[in-house]
């Protein structure tokens, strides 16, 4: 669900959420209370709803923290979310190896996290996962790095059957003031101030088997993260357009571009959607639209910034468009939305 008046970014999968509400259990905090501050009810956490937008994600963990008191607690949450919660967990434990349990777990990420690009890289000695937001996180940005840290260490500890003493964390924010810093609990060598949340692990600990291998277990499991994937994706064609050319938005593909992502001939692209009574200049100006006005509220980007991220190559462009869309300038509907925010 999502408040009224705000723009709507699907972007966690309920299970997760479900585990920070298991981690204020744990501390004596009564989750009802948090879940009614952000606008969601029970009911909204089971597995055949949809993803919880961003919206009211940012309120769910403002208030978490509050109520916990723990600036820690994004690492507890990511901690307690057990593999086998979801498909995508169940089949990176019951992989063969390591290497195949980390490789879809990276193929399938956004079935837990809609706007995170998780990348493996191997290199002679090392293998690298890298996780990088496809938009601003905001206030909730080391929250949810610390999340996805204390998660990803619970999946090697279930895969292997032992802490992987052997990793290496980059985080993309600022070493914590203190001596006690909270990640050192879940992570031996850590960096601080990277550009992007990093996993690094010696390559030859990937063909480390699996100790809950189950080739049946996990045929199952990742045809259900394909379902899953599918249904995501409405199991649309035009969704999955969507989806593309969202994820190149601020390139501006020209259609055959797009096309080419797509594997498909740009004429067959136009002919699809033109099946389904849309161009793709619409869906573009669609997807600029809704994005405009989410790093409007969400942001602290200028009207140069947000421009450049919606592919716009002139301010002056963006700003005239704008107007069209929600006949106010860029600067005065940060002003509304953010009376609504705050």
């Amino acid at each position: 669900m999502t408040v009224q008046g705000e723009v709507a970014i699907p972007f966690a999968h309920p299970v997760y959420i479900r585990s920070i509400v298991d981690c204020l259990n744990s501390r004596g905090v009564r989750p009802s209370d948090v879940l009614a501050s952000a606008g969601l009810a029970w009911q909204d956490l089971s597995d055949g709803q949809r993803m919880v937008d961003f919206s009211v994600f940012r309120r769910f963990v403002m208030h978490a923290i509050q109520a916990s008191g723990e600036p820690a607690l994004g690492l507890m949450a990511g901690s307690m979310l057990q593999p086998y919660h979801s498909p995508v967990g169940i089949a990176a434990v019951t992989s063969d190896t390591l290497g195949q349990g980390l490789q879809i777990m990276s193929r399938h990420a956004r079935l837990m996290f809609r706007s995170m690009d998780v990348k493996i890289e191997n290199g002679p000695r090392w293998s690298t996962l890298r996780v990088k937001p496809m938009r601003p996180l905001c206030e909730t940005h080391v929250f949810v790095m610390q999340s996805i840290l204390g998660a990803y260490c619970r999946l090697l500890e279930a895969i292997l059957g032992r802490p992987a003493d052997e990793l290496a964390a980059g985080l993309p924010y600022p070493r914590p003031a203190g001596n006690d810093i909270p990640c050192l609990r879940y992570v031996r060598r850590v960096e601080f101030d990277q550009e992007h949340l990093s996993f690094q692990l010696p390559i030859e600990l990937l063909r480390v088997r699996s100790t809950a291998a189950d080739a049946d277990a996990f045929h199952e499991a990742a045809q259900a993260c394909r379902k899953m994937e599918s249904e995501l994706g409405h199991g649309d064609f035009v969704a999955r357009v969507r989806r593309t050319l969202l994820e190149r938005l601020t390139a501006n593909p020209e259609v055959g571009e797009l096309a080419t992502d797509l594997g498909i001939s740009g004429r067959t692209l136009a002919r699809r959607l033109a099946e389904a009574g849309l161009n793709y200049s619409d869906i573009k100006d669609d997807l600029r639209k809704t994005h405009a006005a989410w790093y409007l509220q969400h942001t602290e980007l200028s009207m140069e910034a947000i421009a450049s991220q919606l592919g716009y190559n002139d301010p002056t462009n963006f700003s005239r468009k704008f107007k069209c869309w929600y006949r106010v300038p860029p600067s005065k509907m940060r002003q509304t939305l953010r009376g609504g925010l705050h």
